[in-house]
This record gives C-alpha cells, sequence and structure tokens, in this order.
C-alpha cells in the first residue's frame, strides 16, 4: 500500500482567531483599564525590583489603550450582528437594553453622590449635556457608544458597498474634521477630543469584522510586525510619555490597541490558558459594568487611604474586587429589568 497523502497544514494566523478569543481579549482590556486608573507608582512600591516596578507603570500608564481595544472589538462584535439581518428596531432596542439601564442607573447614583448645586446641573450631567457644554467626562466613552451604536447601519451599508475606499475615506474624514475642529473650535475640541479621536478605531474594528467573520487568513508575519511596531510605541511613552500633540498621541494608541489584539488573540488561540483565561473571559463578560463603576469605587473611597504607594497597591486590589461585586449586582439588575419590563412589553405588543 501506498502512504497516505495528507494535505499540507496552512500556515499562518487566522483572523478568526478575533472572534474565538473575544472574551479573554475584553477581560484583558478591562484590566488595562483597571490598572490605568489605579494611580500609584509601581517603582516606588518595589524599591528592591525598580526595574520590574518601572516596567509595571510603563503598563499602567498605557493602561488606557484597553478603551481603544474595546473600541475595535465592538467595530467588529456589531458587524456580526448586523449580518443576521436583524429588523432595525431589533437592532437599535438590543443595544438600547444592554447599554442604557446600566449607564443611567450609574449616571444617576454618581451625580447625586457629587451634590450638584442645581436640578439643572444634574439633569445636565445625568443625561450627558455637560460633556459638550463643560467638558465632564466620567461617561465619554458611553456617549460616544451610544453615538457609534446609532450610526453603526449607515456604516455597515457604506462599507459593504464601497469595501476598503470606504473605510479610508472615513477614517481619514473624521481625522480631517477632528483636526478642522481643533483649529476652529479649540475649546468644544479640548472637551470632547477624548472621544472625537477615537471614532477612527471603531471604524477600523467595523471594517476588518468581514475579515474575522470569514476566517481570513493573513501571514504570520504580521503577528511578527505587530509585536516590532508595539514595541516601538512602548519605547516611544517611555522616553516621551506626555506628548504635547495629544492630537496623535491618540491615534498612535489605537495603533498601539490593535498590535495588542492581533498579539494577544495569536497568544490566547496557540496556548492552553487555564485558569487564566477562565480568569479573563468571566472578567471580559462584565467588561462594561466593571468600566462603570471601578473609577467612581475608587474615587469614593481614595480619600481613607495612607499616601504610600505599597497601601495603594493594596487598596486598588481591594476596589477591583469590591467592584466585580457591584458589576454583577448591577448587570444582575438590569438583567431583571431587562426580563421584567423590556420582554413583557415585547409580548403585549406581538400579540
Amino acid at each position: 500500500m501506498g502512504k497516505k497523502i495528507t494535505a499540507p497544514k496552512e500556515s499562518g494566523f487566522n483572523l478568526s482567531a478575533l472572534s474565538s478569543t473575544r472574551d479573554m481579549l475584553f477581560g484583558l482590556a478591562t484590566i488595562m483599564v483597571v490598572l490605568f486608573h489605579s494611580y500609584v507608582s509601581f517603582k516606588a512600591a518595589m524599591p528592591k525590583a525598580p526595574v520590574l516596578g518601572g516596567i509595571l507603570d510603563l503598563i499602567r500608564n498605557q493602561g488606557n489603550k484597553g478603551v481603544d481595544m474595546f473600541l475595535f472589538m465592538s467595530g467588529i462584535g456589531l458587524y456580526y450582528s448586523m449580518c443576521k439581518n436583524p429588523p432595525l428596531k431589533d437592532f437599535y432596542k438590543k443595544r438600547a437594553t444592554r447599554i442604557l439601564p446600566a449607564v443611567f442607573i450609574v449616571a444617576a447614583m454618581w451625580f447625586a453622590y457629587k451634590s450638584p448645586d442645581s436640578i439643572n446641573t444634574y439633569l445636565g450631567n445625568v443625561f450627558f449635556v455637560s460633556f459638550f457644554t463643560k467638558g465632564v467626562r466620567y461617561f465619554w466613552y458611553f456617549v460616544l457608544m451610544i453615538f457609534l451604536y446609532a450610526i453603526y447601519p449607515l456604516i455597515h451599508k457604506l462599507y459593504q458597498k464601497t469595501g476598503l475606499i470606504g473605510m479610508i475615506c472615513s477614517v481619514v474624514g473624521v481625522i480631517a474634521v477632528n483636526y478642522l475642529l481643533m483649529k476652529t473650535a479649540p475649546t468644544f475640541y479640548a472637551r470632547t477630543e477624548i472621544a472625537l479621536t477615537r471614532i477612527p478605531i471603531f471604524l477600523l474594528g467595523a471594517w476588518a469584522g468581514k475579515f474575522v467573520k470569514e476566517g481570513k487568513k493573513i501571514s504570520s508575519l504580521w503577528i511578527a510586525l505587530a509585536g516590532i511596531v508595539l514595541g516601538g510605541i512602548y519605547i516611544l511613552y517611555f522616553y516621551y510619555p506626555f506628548p504635547e500633540l495629544v492630537y496623535i498621541y491618540r491615534y498612535i494608541g489605537g495603533i498601539f490597541a490593535i498590535c495588542h489584539i492581533f498579539l494577544f488573540a495569536a497568544l490566547f488561540s496557540a496556548v492552553k490558558m487555564g485558569a487564566l483565561g477562565t480568569f479573563l473571559i468571566w472578567i471580559g463578560g462584565y467588561s462594561m459594568e466593571i468600566y462603570l463603576v471601578h473609577e467612581k469605587t475608587a474615587s469614593i473611597f481614595y480619600n481613607s487611604i495612607s499616601t504610600g504607594d505599597s497601601s495603594k497597591i493594596v487598596f486598588y486590589t481591594a476596589i477591583f474586587f469590591i467592584s466585580i461585586v457591584f458589576a454583577m449586582a448591577l448587570k444582575a439588575i438590569c438583567q431583571s429589568l431587562d426580563k421584567n419590563l423590556f420582554y413583557r412589553n415585547d409580548k403585549k405588543e406581538s400579540k
């Protein structure tokens, strides 16, 4: 008998890994954001290991790029949702019931805690008008997500018809409009740039969704390139951590996030992560709720701790786990509202 002929194994990186490792990536991004909101110097807290402390500080300082990871992955996720051809009403309702109850519950409680000077101030904060008029940024990410969810069906149609050209034009167009705002309306831009400069990373995710869903393979050299670019960005941030040109800094953060996503998707799909993977998946399931409550919880209790960095590490570790408990409670409340209020109304309408 002749030897059995087997097809050569395809090499390269399958973009579907960005979907199969999605929950772990969301968990990783959540931990990055939590670290960023932990105002502690690891180097000062670890005098016997200054190099390790310095590396941890560098990683913590870039933790806000976890938000860019959220946005890129959200763009991919919305592509998957839209490919199911849901009625627009159902598409919007699903997004609204997922995000709005949690956001407004936390916003109502948080701004009440902040003791507003008038009911108008309170309402302006709760409904996020103050983000545009005063630059109140506590919930900027959710203001941006509500807007992006609202326009996503248009983005989906544009990319279906125009492909790469449409994506390039939309990204360049947003960057150009942002630059124009910076020059002609600097006050408004200063209040809102934290959100406006994150739109391109979402658009890139929305465009990439097609290739992720189709399981397109790319050369492993792209993963190596992502590692090189990421290393270069870390070096840039190490020597120039606070660029004066925030305008450029935000867009570099988007590149940073994409490199992170590709590298960790490759790692998570190639290596069995065990307990760490299970933990990241679990955290990823509460990513929105943790993002909503963690920084506020830390802010409330911050003045009760000593000024030592070692004490701060213990404090922020405790706050992280307390925030998980709050996040679980918040998600349970919102799921109950969805089941007993929104779902019940759906049944009435269908009769």
